[in-house]
């Protein structure tokens, strides 16, 4: 809950996406939240398959940005890029709150694609899980080289920001839904979120203040842009612009009655594309319900530029076992001083700039023994395990090779039950 009681202005929330950049300030008073200002730019299309050129060029878009609009000051708080952060969950052994850190630190030597030295390492604890007869702590281990870290560290400086803190994307968004956690019965409360983007979508589910699962599925929006292209025979910008007339067109019938036939090619081209994301999400869904006995989520609210998308949105209401919404991130947010194009719809694009904004007010990601989490914001700790301490039975938990019973491959055969039994967890 956000419990500052005099009003302050919080650094600039940035989100720099494949496809545009997004920035949101916000004031904060009392338990009141209000836009300062955001501002929103889109990159060219021939820029988005340039990794390189596209850095630049989205370093001098955020310059002009920072110059033209109504921002207090320059100090910002940035998700880290996707491509360049590193997720692995680990199962170790029940152990005291102050050992989990430098147990992770020991752990992850041989588990991401560099070595611990040349990277920052921080974790999340998502909860206890039954592995057989014995209970386990899941940890959500999240790393990136510190090379890659200093170099988009000096790209932000150069353009002319001032970096209060660096954050890890699913948090930002998570944060959005934290901040309605008030009385005691929203902390058991399960939340599930899919952020859908423009080359990959997020899944993120926690219980109360705590992050409890996080995966990324290789499916976004290019990929719903692409299937129209193909179905039309046009550009895949062109079906881009197609796609975003019709979700702001509305209805499904033209001004006769009759049903528009292009609304439904393109029905028709993305239908089996979000199946397929469906059914990655169904999977997640069931993974955590077997995984964290007890704990299911009531609803699953979607996030990014499709969450204004109805067929989206009803594709997997027909797919998955929970009720599908399109989230409203900046939901009792005053929004009065963002444009009007900016502020229309459900706003699902700024989730992630937004929940940037909000990292340094009090709303917080606490772990279970209270402390406060802070992801990638600064250098890695120094390794405090002895180097000749074993951890017995830690687990390398591979959530991207989920199968269809919900199961990882790499878990042990009796880390989760069968699906009869999972039926009844």
């Amino acid at each position: 809950m956000i419990r500052l009681t005099r009003s302050q202005v919080q650094p600039i929330g940035m989100d720099l996406g494949l496809d545009s950049i997004k920035m949101l300030q916000l004031e904060v008073a009392g338990e009141s939240l209000s836009v300062v200002a955001a501002a929103k730019q889109s990159l060219p299309e021939e820029l988005r398959q340039q990794p390189e050129q596209r850095a630049a060029a989205t370093m001098d878009l955020l310059r002009g940005m920072l110059r033209s609009g109504s921002f207090v000051g320059r100090r910002v708080v940035a998700c880290l890029p996707r491509e360049i952060v590193h997720v692995k969950n680990l199962r170790l052994p029940m152990m005291p709150p102050a050992e989990v850190e430098s147990a992770v630190q020991y752990e992850v030597r041989h588990i991401f694609p560099f070595e611990p030295e040349e990277a920052t390492v921080q974790y999340l604890c998502a909860g206890e899980v039954r592995q057989g007869s014995d209970t386990k702590l899941e940890v959500i281990a999240v790393a990136a080289r510190q090379q890659e870290i200093d170099g988009f560290v000096e790209q932000l400086h150069q353009a002319g920001c001032v970096i209060e803190s660096l954050d890890f994307e699913p948090c930002a968004l998570y944060r959005g839904v934290e901040r309605f956690i008030r009385r005691r019965e929203d902390e058991t409360e399960v939340n599930a979120l899919l952020d859908v983007g423009l080359r990959r979508s997020q899944v993120v589910i926690g219980r109360g203040r705590e992050i409890s699962f996080y995966k990324a599925i290789e499916i976004g929006a290019q990929d719903f842009h692409s299937a129209v292209a193909r179905k039309l025979g046009i550009k895949v910008e062109e079906a881009r612009a197609v796609r975003r007339r019709l979700v702001e067109g509305g209805g499904e019938t033209d001004e006769q009655g009759k049903t528009d036939p292009v609304r439904q090619a393109v029905y028709d081209a993305t239908r089996s594309t979000i199946e397929d994301l469906a059914r990655e999400v169904s999977l997640c869904l069931r993974y955590h319900s077997v995984t964290f006995r007890g704990h299911r989520p009531s609803k699953l609210r979607v996030l990014g530029g499709e969450a204004g998308d109805p067929q989206l949105v009803a594709i997997l209401t027909s797919a998955l076992p929970i009720p599908v919404q399109a989230s409203r991130p900046l939901a009792s947010v005053n929004t009065s001083r963002m444009r009007q194009s900016d502020r229309q719809g459900h706003l699902g694009e700024w989730a992630v700039a937004f929940g940037a904004g909000l990292k340094l007010t009090r709303g917080y990601f606490g772990s279970r023994d209270g402390r406060r989490r802070e992801v990638l914001t600064g250098a890695a700790r120094d390794n405090d395990l002895a180097s000749d301490r074993q951890i017995d039975t830690v687990e390398v938990v591979d959530l991207g090779s989920i199968d269809a019973t919900g199961t990882s491959h790499a878990a042990a055969a009796e880390a989760l039950p069968r699906p009869k039994e999972a039926a009844h967890a």
